[in-house]
């Protein structure tokens, strides 16, 4: 069983990753130059905010929460990751056709499954999680034993939280088998999954009483006492690193061995339910006709745009892996830091913030730090990306609609532009709402966030001049489409020259909105007369 575990993952790995360009050496090339530009910027940028809160941690004898807090955004990660990602993985994979009539058992699949899951974690995780453990260890002198014993915490720290969410979808997946309708189907999982997951991430950071928080707050390392209490693991994952106990570790991996186990043993049956239906229920889509009069009603670019997200929409893995992230990711993340830091401390915290927020020396700090959370979630948004892409070769018929080619490029952009904004304004919204961000700071980011939008928007460019429209599925459209990357490297670089306005120029809040919002509108403006001007040359990569 283990020999077949072993290769069934081997396998689901390989097809996960798998590209279909013909120039394999060169795309490799590329990747790994690009992974290294990343992985040396994020080295630099975690170094530098790592030292930072080091610095602020270590006057007021708090320095080890930094370690908890990393943990418990950790688990919060994988939890997220893996609601967007085991749709696809568990049951709109393509191997999955190929796996059924093969002599292997239930158990077996799953399992390989949910190592291909893993793998994805761990990629993450050695970025945002690795990187500031390791700087933590630097910064505070630490041992050789404590970057040993990081590699197996996070190598074992993820496993509970992923089984959590996996149950939880295996079992919706069984029980909405009898819906004939992948597109409401997805819906339902995912919009359950992400509602319980957010209530046990709420409910386990909310185990100690207001007082129980303030008194450990006023002790030496106290925070981290209030972190051991959020998730269930994390009393031996801080155990072990903080106080390089081997049995905290060995316990760790004997209840998450064992409830990876138990999950494989319980689930496997229930799985295999969940995908049979997968695999023979409709897709919901209907042959509704369009006619003339529904644009001529609506108006062109309207009825583009319309067109254009009901393709999102009504396409599973589109919708999963562009829009669904765009929409969740800000209200999650901001609502598990709020319920479980924020909330805790009551009224002591929003005061410590109300102060930060008015001292004229923070202001620009404050800003900065808006500016950056908003581009930081953008970075999941890929729509622009793959825009053209997604039609395969219905793309082709662009070149022949009787609309100048420029127009559909901004058409196609449109929805890309709306769903930035409407992340931006959750973010907007929820920080005002829940850490009393002053409007001020939301008002002077507006024309920055409006204009960065569009930005955003015309990375489209890189799908117009090389359209990937050969491909058998959605998902080499969307995950496995090197091109994806650029929106990360989008927001890295704009998050750098934040930084560098304001940490290394003292540039104050009003000129750092000033000259972000002049940059981008300057690029903005060049983009748009650069496809008016190239309208047939562009036309002329769809050849």
């Amino acid at each position: 069983m283990l020999k077949n575990i072993i290769n069934l993952t081997k396998v689901f790995i390989t097809t996960s990753f798998n590209k279909t360009s013909t120039n394999k050496k060169r795309n490799s090339i590329i990747r790994i130059l690009l992974y290294l530009f990343i992985f040396i910027y994020v080295i630099g940028a975690f170094g530098f905010l790592s030292y930072q809160i080091l610095s602020g941690l270590i006057s007021i004898n708090q320095e080890k929460a930094f370690v908890a807090y990393i943990l418990m955004a950790i688990i919060t990660i994988v939890m997220f990751t893996t609601i967007m990602t085991i749709i696809n993985v568990f049951y709109f994979s393509n191997d999955n056709l190929s796996i059924l009539p093969l002599p292997f058992k239930p158990i077996e699949v799953l399992s390989s499954k949910i190592n291909t899951l893993l793998v994805y974690v761990y990629m993450e995780e050695a970025m945002f999680g690795l990187i500031p453990l390791f700087m933590y260890g630097y910064f505070t002198k630490q041992s050789i034993i404590y970057y040993i014993l990081t590699i197996f915490v996070l190598l074992l720290l993820p496993i509970i939280p992923l089984l959590i969410v996996s149950f939880i979808v295996i079992i919706i997946m069984a029980i909405t088998k009898g819906i004939r309708n992948k597109n409401l189907v997805q819906v339902i999982t995912m919009v359950v999954a992400i509602i319980l997951t957010l209530f046990i991430s709420m409910y386990s950071s909310s185990m100690s009483s207001q007082e129980d928080i303030m008194m450990l707050m006023e002790k030496a390392q106290g925070l981290v006492e209030i972190y051991k209490k959020a998730f269930i693991t994390m009393p031996l994952a801080i155990d072990t690193l903080m106080d390089y106990n081997v049995v905290s570790l060995l316990l760790l991996a004997i209840i998450s061995i064992f409830a990876y186990i138990l999950v494989c043993i319980f689930a496997q049956k229930l799985y295999y339910r969940g995908m049979l239906g997968s695999l023979y229920s409709s897709s919901g889509i209907s042959d509704k006709k369009i006619t003339d009069s529904s644009y001529k009603s609506k108006g062109l670019w309207l009825s583009y745009v319309i067109k254009e997200f009901r393709v999102y929409f009504r396409r599973p893995t589109l919708f999963v892996q562009l829009i669904l992230p765009c929409l969740l990711l800000p209200a999650f993340t901001l609502g598990v830091t709020y319920y479980g830091v924020v909330s805790e401390s009551g009224p002591q915290t929003i005061n410590l913030l109300k102060i930060f927020y008015n001292n004229k020396d923070s202001e620009t700090y404050v800003l900065a730090i808006f500016l950056i959370a908003c581009m930081f979630a953008l970075m999941y948004s890929m729509i622009s990306l793959v825009a053209i892409s997604k039609d395969g070769h219905d793309a082709y018929f662009m070149k022949y609609i009787p609309v100048p080619f420029y127009k559909q490029i901004i058409y196609k952009m449109t929805p890309d532009f709306l769903v930035n904004i409407f992340c931006y304004l959750v973010i907007a919204i929820m920080s005002y709402i829940l850490f009393k961000l002053p409007i001020r700071f939301i008002l002077m980011s507006i024309p920055v966030m409006f204009l960065y939008s569009i930005l955003h928007a015309f990375l489209i460019l890189s799908d117009v001049r090389k359209p990937k429209l050969e491909w058998i599925n959605e998902t080499q459209v969307t995950k496995r489409n090197l091109r994806t990357m650029l929106g990360f490297l989008l927001s890295l670089v704009n998050m750098s020259i934040i930084a560098l306005l304001v940490f290394v120029f003292k540039t104050n809040a009003l000129l750092t909105t000033s000259i972000l919002t002049l940059l981008y509108l300057i690029i903005d403006i060049y983009l748009y007369i650069y496809i008016k001007k190239k309208d047939i040359v562009l036309a002329e990569n769809f050849n």
